[in-house]
């Protein structure tokens, strides 16, 4: 089974940077790296945050998980995704496309 993410800056705001994703089983979201770049939260593509759900790359943990599952899997995938991306980098990515097995 092959399935693939998709995370694109769509907004820089003060808070942070807004990333939209969207995953081969058709789920959709945004999340916002805040402007330190290590924590991310879930949000609308305005950039306001819903819930308390964050992770925090230096922490290397969630903190206070969504209790749905596939909301918690997609926000983990799309989080990691950018984060390695923006160490690659040396900053945040404007796309990423991943595939995966």
């Amino acid at each position: 089974m092959t399935a693939s993410l998709t995370c694109r800056m769509i907004h820089s705001l003060e808070a942070g940077s807004v990333y939209a994703w969207e995953n081969a089983e058709g789920g959709t979201g945004n999340i916002l790296i805040e402007p330190e770049g290590s924590v991310a939260r879930l949000c609308t593509p305005e950039g306001i945050i819903l819930g308390d759900m964050l992770l925090d790359k230096n922490v290397g943990n969630v903190e206070n998980p969504d209790p749905d599952p596939k909301v918690r899997r997609s926000f983990l995938m799309a989080a990691s995704v950018i984060f390695q991306e923006g160490e690659r980098q040396g900053r945040l990515p404007d796309k990423i496309t991943r595939t995966y097995w």
